[in-house]
């Protein structure tokens, strides 16, 4: 931990780069690629004051990646831990007047753009928010976030160097390793007592580190202020019933630097109701910002915004009206005055026209029981145009299945592993979604088949024919009852085949085993590559190529293996004892199986994690209300993308 003030550099490197970059010309752009820790800080505060153009990076940025940005703003000068470097390169993008910042995003979702902070757009932000949690002399705070965030770089940084308030930062444990701090929750909390911390600020990816080690509260702190990513009620909860009220969230984005919104504190009870009974709310509008919500877009109109993207003017234009709202991206709603965000604009899953918040769906599955890290994602489906995906971090298939069965929105994808997020804690939903893949059926075709095949098993049934899924399916005929058959549907062919000949046993003197037997393997080589079953074989087709591979067609219960074994996937119906399936006796007839595609998709997903497979997953097939099964997927570590499949069963 380290604690520090306003006053000059002290660090020899800190000192030795102070120095030379007394030397730049006003305006010139200055790379920093440090650890987070009073080096940082001392190099950002002295560009600051020098009227430099700071453009700090993640400490882990490859030297390519310094390259390439220094180039790009036409950087005079680097600074890291060997000290600051000349770059050499000619001034050749001029920065705007009064320019303090260049913020490069993380990319998650398209190229790095660079947002361009002025002096005066900080300065307003830092004052506002240094004046909201009282920062003065008297009042020290502290962060454990790292400088090279908008976060910690505008309020915790440039709020106490403009009021003079002592900061407590949490530095690298080891300087010489390019690497953030290790986060140490009660390290953290015994220095905000040492300096008599008011407040201090979290993100809730390490609230949820606090809680679990759960240190005593420093005796002067008066509340945590949370931002950069959605808090849950499930974190607010544990965090109330630990530390009680003590939380205040807020809401902004680095084009409006850093923070648009902060919850005011509450007492117990409108806490236990804001945050607990509810999504927690992000607040009211600072000063002088403006609110408006725009087709369920947060709009955000404020002395405190980004001059532009660097050296992208059409880009710029694209978020920011000619009337200076800066289009946000980001959902929400009103709720006692207070704002609630429900997600991002791109991230909203639009499943047949029903409109669904990420965050709204995960609230829910919270409420069902389901713990721990976890995300709803968009995922592609041709006939709903999208439709509800769930990837989870450390659950039990045990969990998952539960809230399968039981759960109002039930995922139709999921993915154990592979849990994407932001160094702030954001989850990352468009990139994990983009290894999933499902598929839904025409329901009202789909029950056309049930109406025939529940039928076909009436009947069968009073002429003594015996099967263990014949009963549960006529369960489903009405008396009398039989669907016409239709035009070019196989299914419904193979199913009259079978109520003819169900009884008869074949002609066993023929060498090639038989009239009747050639039938059968004929009408399932047949229905294996028609509908409802080739649905099957388009999924597991859908799901390789998403982790990059292609191959033959895969039919139901045959396992295969792409890129070397990199990617295992096993197409299944249901299980055997779970929803009625309309297929089960007529493949048992036709091919001797047991008719339920042959897998149990939540025993095998658990036999899969325990092989220790890094992802693996489950696409599930539906029509309507019905489970047709689906395929099951499993990933190792990349071996080489588009390899032809071998199919080994």
């Amino acid at each position: 931990m380290t604690r520090t003030d306003s006053g000059a550099p002290t660090d020899s490197c800190a000192r030795s780069a102070s120095g030379a970059l007394a030397g730049l010309p006003a305006g010139a752009r200055v790379v920093i690629r440090l650890p987070n820790g009073r080096e940082l800080a001392d190099v950002l505060l002295a560009c600051f004051d020098l009227r430099l153009v700071a453009v700090p990076l993640h400490p882990r940025t490859t030297d390519r990646a310094v390259a390439g940005i220094a180039e790009r703003v036409s950087a005079a000068a680097l600074v890291d831990l060997r000290g600051l470097h000349r770059t050499g390169l000619p001034d050749v993008r001029t920065a705007p007047d009064d320019l303090a910042f260049i913020m490069f995003t993380s990319g998650s979702t398209g190229p790095q753009k660079g947002v361009m902070l002025s002096r005066r757009a900080v300065l307003g932000n830092a004052a506002k928010t240094a004046a909201l949690h009282g920062l003065t002399p008297e009042r020290p705070h502290g962060t454990c976030l790292p400088l090279y965030h908008c976060n910690a770089l505008i309020m915790s940084l440039l709020g106490t160097h403009l009021t003079g308030a002592p900061l407590t930062l949490q530095a690298a444990s080891d300087p010489a390793v390019l690497d953030p701090a290790v986060f140490d929750p009660a390290g953290y909390f015994a220095a905000l007592d040492a300096a008599g911390a008011r407040t201090a600020s979290i993100v809730p990816a390490l609230l949820a580190d606090l809680l679990e080690a759960g240190p005593d509260w420093p005796d002067g702190l008066e509340y945590l202020i949370t931002a950069a990513a959605p808090l849950t009620s499930d974190l607010a909860r544990r965090f109330h019933r630990r530390y009680g009220p003590r939380l205040r969230q807020g809401y902004g984005l680095t084009e409006a630097v850093n923070f648009s919104f902060t919850m005011p504190r509450l007492d117990d009870a409108d806490f236990r109701d804001q945050y607990l009974e509810h999504t927690p709310p992000v607040g009211v509008p600072l000063p002088e910002t403006e609110l408006r919500l725009e087709s369920g877009e947060v709009w955000i109109r404020t002395p405190d915004l980004m001059t532009g993207y660097w050296q992208d003017s059409r880009t710029t234009a694209a978020a920011i009206t000619d009337d200076g709202w800066l289009r946000t991206g980001d959902l929400a709603e009103l709720r006692d005055g207070l704002l609630v965000l429900r997600g991002r604009a791109g991230e909203r899953i639009n499943r047949g026209g029903e409109k669904h918040y990420p965050l709204d769906i995960e609230h829910g599955w919270r409420e069902a029981g389901l713990s721990g890290r976890f995300a709803a994602v968009a995922v592609d489906e041709p006939t709903l145009g999208q439709d509800i995906g769930l990837v989870v971090t450390e659950q039990p298939v045990s969990a998952v299945r539960e809230l399968y069965e039981r759960a109002p929105l039930r995922p139709a994808a999921i993915q154990f592993g592979g849990f994407l997020a932001t160094p702030t804690g954001k989850p990352r939903r468009t990139a994990m979604s983009r290894g999933l893949a499902v598929r839904r059926l025409a329901p009202a075709r789909y029950e056309r088949l049930l109406r025939h095949a529940a039928a076909t098993a009436h009947d069968l049934l009073h002429t003594g024919a015996e099967h263990p899924g014949l009963r549960s399916l006529a369960a489903w005929a009405s008396p009398g009852d039989r669907a016409p058959r239709a035009s070019g549907e196989v299914v419904f062919g193979a199913l009259d085949f079978m109520r003819e000949h169900w009884h008869d046993e074949g002609d066993e003197g023929d060498e090639d085993g038989g009239e009747l037997s050639r039938a059968k393997a004929r009408w399932h080589r047949t229905l294996l590559a028609e509908w409802p079953l080739a649905a099957h074989a388009e999924l597991t087709a859908d799901v390789a190529a998403r982790h990059g591979f292609e191959g033959p067609p895969v039919p139901l219960g045959t396992e295969a293996r792409f890129g070397d074994g990199s990617l295992l996937v096993l197409p299944h119906g249901p299980a055997a004892g779970g929803p009625v399936w309309p297929l089960g006796p007529l493949l048992s007839f036709l091919n001797g199986s047991a008719g339920d595609g042959g897998t149990d998709r939540w025993t095998w997903l658990a036999r899969l994690r325990d092989r220790g497979f890094p992802a693996t997953g489950c696409s599930v097939l539906r029509a309507g209300r019905h489970d047709l099964g689906g395929v099951l997927w499993a990933r190792q570590p990349d071996s080489g993308p588009n390899e032809r499949a071998g199919a080994t069963g």
